[in-house]
């Protein structure tokens, strides 16, 4: 923490430098709109006679800095697009308002602006990462189906499966597995992931999901400003401003699987100074998945003798039908002179019935409540973030034993972010500092630790910064780097270097390279829990008259009641990356909007699967040579014989024989692939969306552990094609998303998924200005199939809403 402190201390100094020279000027600020009074964004204002230049955000906002008082003149620029404002008044120390409201006929494309990529706004042609930004008529088609994964299920280079109704994992190039964690999920900054597994629960999501003002997904590493486990990209979501979004919104939903759901919304303020939002929900409904305790849906039963292209018989049913999930929120906004803002918010979910694919098989979430809460104070070149994040779950139910789980942890962070143009806006600079804390705690209400022998905690702190410099007018050159320091990890460096080169205004090239990383989870690091049922080799060895005589000694051992235990490895590294890639971004005739990607990566320290013999913290099994010698040879023959490749997991736990499961590093693998994108504006109604990816791996086979299966979890080709008509007052789409078979492996679940397509349709229509219906049907052909082994059969669901506004 001492290092962050001067970090911090040096940071503050260096960036208030400028601020000292800047007293002699002002700012302008505004919002550029069309007649219709919707938003501008891509618009580049310039203060003419300098380089002070910036871009109109998503809301069509713009700020422009250290303006020289006196008189200025203004330069808004978009496509082949031009006005100007003259005779602009800049005072001392004062903000000048400047909105512009024109009439010029934008394609979608070239007003599309992204923050992620750079921790600013910029043109999304101009971004130094492959970054996607999701549309408004996406956001808002899935909103009625409650699950905000889907919005990005069609976007180049994402492997995306789902198994429960809110079971999703998604990743970008490769190597997706149940629970993925390899994309950081950040809601206007909070990362609301589970602390014990890394992964985001998607049922929690404290918002209606058309309350998302932005999602915008970067693809490939990017610890360099977001720290740990932006192994393969970003997913960053912001919520709507309730000053620039008053009013009321309720959506009724019904459908298939018996769905019931609500939203509600309202926004409102207090004055000119106070705004607040409130938003609730309820959804009651069935789920996709199915008992397995008395037989398994598709494939095959697992047996000691076959353990892929099998599913695992599961020893309890269902504890729940259906899922019931409630959630509210508020939000209080404090807006001060000089574009200050304050913000206090606050929010709870309950879940109820949720089905979870992970390593040691299903689990279901019968009581689990997620309370959160944020505060941010954001100033034009500084941004204060804290937020406390939390899980208490009782009674999870692990299918495969029927064992209860309970989860009581929480998770603190506050950051600290500045931003400064500098060199007569030529360079961009951006740098903070994070701390983090994190608790976990798996103990019932008798005080049983479920899932690790006693309480956790991690604390972890961080320093980070970007410069960004305009080498000529079309070339723009990126360094960032972050330290991250943590109790459960060695330090890591993460670097990040880009170079973006415009062709013409709307046509540029990019070259990059990044490293991140990814940090094992409390369950890789700590877990303690059984791994199946005691096996009762005495039993085994008298059934069989060859081993009959050895009976009494194996019971005498212990092997009467052999434990099957999963245990954690306190001693695992970090997996790490490195990656490369050249990307292109080009908009023709503000009709069409093109994006190719290659990269290459390596990536190493895989913490693998459950495996035995990998922990050296466990010493292999020694039978007591008290035995006499014929009886030693005769057990260590019977135990070979009867364990096999398990034998290597057998060790000595309290006093006794003990078969152990654990995790290990291990694993090198090279990467490459190939991400298309295209958006094709047909007419300013039509609109043509594809997508196609291409994945290729290669295995160092001498650095995967014995009985490892290091498979990336991907197709080798995919592909996506939509097709979509707009209007004010009406709207359809269709989209195809097509993935070819591969074999999936991760933890108990190895098997191959099949060839897929999944067509989704949605259609709304706007009667009045407050009144609007529509429909949302997933798998509109309803082709019964599986995204991952191991995973729910999906089927149809169709769902129709009813939306009323005031």
């Amino acid at each position: 923490m001492k290092k962050c402190a001067l970090a911090l201390i040096a940071l503050v100094v260096f960036m208030m430098a400028p601020s000292l020279a800047a007293q002699q000027t002002g700012r302008i600020s505004g919002r550029v709109t069309n007649p219709g009074g919707n938003p501008i964004g891509g618009v580049v204002v310039v203060v003419n006679g300098t380089s002070n230049a910036t871009t109109t955000d998503g809301n069509g906002v713009f700020r422009l800095e250290g303006v020289p008082s006196g008189t200025q003149s203004l330069q808004f620029t978009a496509g082949d697009f031009s006005a100007g404002e003259n005779d602009v008044v800049v005072n001392p120390g004062v903000t000048t308002t400047v909105n512009k409201n024109f009439d010029w006929k934008l394609s979608l494309a070239e007003s599309v602006t992204v923050y992620s990529a750079s921790r600013r706004t910029e043109r999304i042609v101009e971004a130094p990462a492959a970054v996607v930004a999701v549309s408004q008529e996406t956001i808002e088609s899935a909103s009625p189906t409650g699950q905000l994964p889907k919005v990005i299920e069609n976007a180049p280079g994402v492997d995306f499966t789902q198994s429960g109704l809110y079971d999703f994992n998604f990743n970008t190039r490769g190597f997706n597995s149940s629970l993925n964690r390899r994309i950081l999920t950040l809601i206007d900054g909070r990362d609301p992931s589970v602390p014990f597994l890394g992964s985001a629960e998607w049922a929690a999501l404290s918002y209606p999901v058309d309350e998302m003002a932005s999602i915008e997904l970067v693809r490939g590493p990017g610890s360099a400003l977001y720290g740990a486990n932006a192994f393969s990209g970003v997913l960053n979501m912001t919520t709507r401003n309730p000053k620039d979004s008053p009013g009321g919104k309720l959506t009724l939903t019904g459908g298939d699987l018996s769905t019931a759901r609500a939203d509600v919304r309202y926004a409102g303020g207090f004055g000119s100074d106070w705004f607040y939002r409130l938003v609730a929900g309820y959804q009651k409904t069935d789920d996709f998945g199915r008992s397995r305790n008395a037989g398994v849906e598709y494939s095959r039963p697992c047996t000691a003798a076959i353990a892929t292209e099998c599913l695992p018989v599961e020893r309890v049913p269902l504890a729940l039908r259906e899922d019931e999930i409630s959630f509210g929120g508020l939000r209080l906004d404090r807006h001060f002179a000089v574009s200050r803002l304050l913000t206090l918010e606050g929010g709870y979910a309950q879940l109820e019935g949720p089905i979870f694919q992970t390593g040691i098989g299903r689990v279901q979430v019968t009581d689990v409540g997620h309370p959160w809460a944020r505060v941010n104070f954001n100033m034009p070149h500084w941004n204060f973030l804290t937020y406390y994040d939390a899980r208490k779950a009782e009674n999870q139910i692990a299918l495969s034993s029927g064992a209860s789980l309970w989860e009581d942890s929480s998770n603190i962070r506050g950051e600290v972010q500045t931003n400064w143009d500098l060199f007569a806006n030529r360079a961009r600079v951006v740098g903070g500092v994070a701390y983090n804390k994190q608790e976990v705690d798996t103990a019932d209400a008798a005080g049983f630790h479920t899932l690790m022998p006693e309480a956790k905690s991690e604390h972890q702190q961080a320093a980070f910064g970007q410069v960004e410099f305009d080498v000529t007018s079309r070339l723009k050159a990126v360094v960032a780097a972050r330290y991250d320091d943590s109790t459960l990890h060695e330090a890591q460096v993460s670097p990040k270097a880009a170079l973006v080169y415009s062709i013409t205004p709307n046509q540029t090239i990019r070259v990059n390279y990044n490293q991140a990383f990814q940090v094992p989870n409390y369950s890789e690091f700590f877990l303690r829990a059984p791994a199946g049922a005691n096996v009762n080799l005495a039993a085994a060895a008298a059934a069989n008259p060859a081993s009959a005589p050895l009976a009494p000694a194996l019971t005498a051992l212990g092997f009467n009641a052999l434990p099957v235990l999963a245990r954690g490895n306190s001693a695992l590294e970090v997996e790490k990356i490195k990656g490369q890639e050249i990307g292109y971004s080009g908009i023709f005739g503000g009709k069409v909007f093109v994006t190719a990607d290659y990269y290459q990566s390596k990536i190493d320290n895989f913490v693998t699967d459950l495996l035995p013999g990998v922990n050296s913290q466990f010493a292999p099994y020694q039978i007591p040579t008290s035995l006499p010698a014929p009886v030693i040879g005769g057990v260590n023959a019977f135990l070979n014989a009867a364990l096999r490749a398990r034998r290597a997991g057998l060790t000595t736990v309290d006093g006794r024989p003990a078969l152990v499961f654990s995790y290990a590093n291990a694993g090198n693998v090279d990467t490459q692939g190939l991400e298309l994108g295209l958006n094709y504006y047909v007419t300013n109604n039509w609109l043509v969306e594809g997508s196609y990816s291409w994945f290729d791996f290669e295995v160092d086979a001498a650095s995967v552990a014995a009985g490892d299966v290091l498979l990336p979890n991907t197709p080798e080709n995919k592909y996506t094609l939509g097709l979509s008509y707009r209007t004010p007052r009406f709207d359809v789409g269709i989209t195809n998303r097509w993935v070819e078979d591969f074999f999936w492996a991760a933890g108990v679940f190895k098997g191959t998924v099949q060839s897929y397509n999944v067509v989704n349709l949605t259609g709304n229509v706007h009667l009045t200005d407050n009144i609007a219906i529509g429909a949302n049907i997933s798998n509109l052909a309803d082709d019964e199939h599986y995204e991952a082994f191991g995973g729910d059969l999906l089927t149809r669901r169709a769902l129709a809403y009813l939306s009323l506004k005031w």
